[in-house]
């Protein structure tokens, strides 16, 4: 079951079990609320509950005195996990960054020490989500994330490559808080990682995460050569977060508006069908209407198909939260004028795929039905046809829109 952006058993089978395992985020106010919700409702029965990721690693001290009686673990939990339902002690003192750390370059090198396992996560039969490294070099006003997560550690570029000949998955995704950077502190870098990749002699589609602006710049046009590949979705996720170079400074965020649509009119130039995914704050505490009008003319001038658009929370710890706020209602204003120039954005881009004839590889089922599909561009495609499968690799023709996703029919060739 999937309930308000948190993973959940059915409620019978939660009922049924004696422990309960809580991986829990820390990006967002309301996210953490629907997570500590979640928790209230157990934690005066008999279940054994242990709390992991990334709040009890940047605020254990609010964990462990709202939950005493549960296992609380870090953000690297799943090696403790069995160890410490073993034991008595129902906390488990793991070396944590706290909100105290702040933006302190010095003290996040020297206190993060522990060492994070690669994540492979299994995701379906057909994809396989690896991440490639953890952490970031970024110093960000308004993130807590950084307090869980620390200083960059990227991945051996073996242990990855091995990762991804080891699953036989047609689709594989490339994760991390940002991809960009991955390789910076091992003397390699991200578009040599996937000249590795392409190498591997199989048909698959590779996805590459999120990746922030100054690291991607750093490495432009080396990127742009390896995403040729027939292999590598022509998929870039590049978060903008402000149009205005004032608010991009006091955020601390390393790059300029101008550099940001270098990136975006380099990659566009090459690959005019890319499907481009950006991230908007809404309401900074340092925002004015001139600031977020930028914002809006980057995101017009840009037309990117997917902007996840985030009202601005305070988060503890944080620059940005010891700030004199927006009040809340003008942090909705802007985000809800944003999201209404999106959807028409969506609904133009889209337009313009209908008649569009070519494969797909079906992915997954749809949340309203019927079977998902993604072309090599990374448009969402919805077949109503029950008798497909995931894995499969089939022609379709677009046949209609909506603002999130097309509608397609099988071509069977004669």
């Amino acid at each position: 079951m999937y309930k308000n952006g948190i993973d959940l058993l059915p409620e019978n089978e939660i009922d049924k079990s004696d422990i309960v395992i809580f991986n829990t985020c820390t990006v967002k106010s309301p996210t953490e609320n629907k997570i500590t919700f979640m928790i209230d409702k157990f934690k005066s029965t008999d279940k054994k509950i242990v709390i992991a990721g990334c709040l009890s690693q940047s605020d254990p001290e609010f964990i462990k005195k709202r939950y005493p009686k549960s296992i609380i673990l870090g953000v690297n939990a799943a090696r403790d996990i069995i160890q410490s339902l073993q034991i008595d002690n129902s906390y488990i003192d793991l070396p944590i960054i706290t909100p105290k750390h702040k933006q302190n370059k010095e003290m996040f090198e020297k206190d993060w020490l522990e060492k994070p396992l690669m994540g492979s996560t299994q995701w379906n039969n057909n994809l396989n989500i690896i991440q490639i490294n953890e952490g970031c070099v970024n110093y960000c006003t308004f993130c807590a994330t950084k307090f869980a997560r620390g200083k960059l550690k990227s991945y051996q570029l073996e242990s990855i490559i091995s990762a991804i000949r080891n699953t036989n998955s047609s689709e594989v995704w490339l994760t991390s808080q940002d991809t960009a950077c991955w390789g910076f502190d091992i003397k390699s870098s991200l578009p040599q990682l996937i000249e590795e990749i392409n190498k591997i002699n199989r048909k698959h589609w590779i996805r590459i995460g999120m990746g922030n602006p100054n690291n991607m710049i750093k490495i432009l046009d080396k990127l742009i050569e390896v995403y040729k590949s027939k292999n590598i979705y022509k998929f870039l996720h590049v978060p903008i977060q402000s149009g205005s170079n004032n608010v991009l400074k006091h955020m601390k965020r390393g790059y300029t508006v101008e550099e940001y649509l270098t990136i975006i009119n380099k990659f566009k130039k090459e690959f005019p069908k890319i499907t481009i995914s950006t991230d908007v704050i809404c309401g900074y505490p340092t925002e004015t209407e001139e600031d977020f009008n930028s914002t809006m003319k980057i995101i017009e001038q840009t037309k990117p198909s997917i902007c996840n658009i985030s009202r601005y929370w305070e988060r503890k710890g944080t620059i940005a939260a010891s700030l004199k706020q927006l009040n809340h209602s003008e942090r909705k204003r802007r985000s809800t004028k944003l999201t209404q120039v999106m959807r028409k954005i969506q609904q133009d881009e889209n337009k313009k795929w209908l008649g569009w004839e070519g494969e797909i590889l079906l992915s997954e089922y749809g949340i309203k039905g019927g079977i998902q599909g993604r072309n090599l561009f990374y448009k969402a495609i919805i077949i109503h046809d029950t008798s497909l499968k995931l894995g499969s690799w089939i022609n379709v023709r677009i046949t209609g829109i909506s603002d999130t996703y097309l509608i397609g029919e099988q071509v069977i060739s004669k």
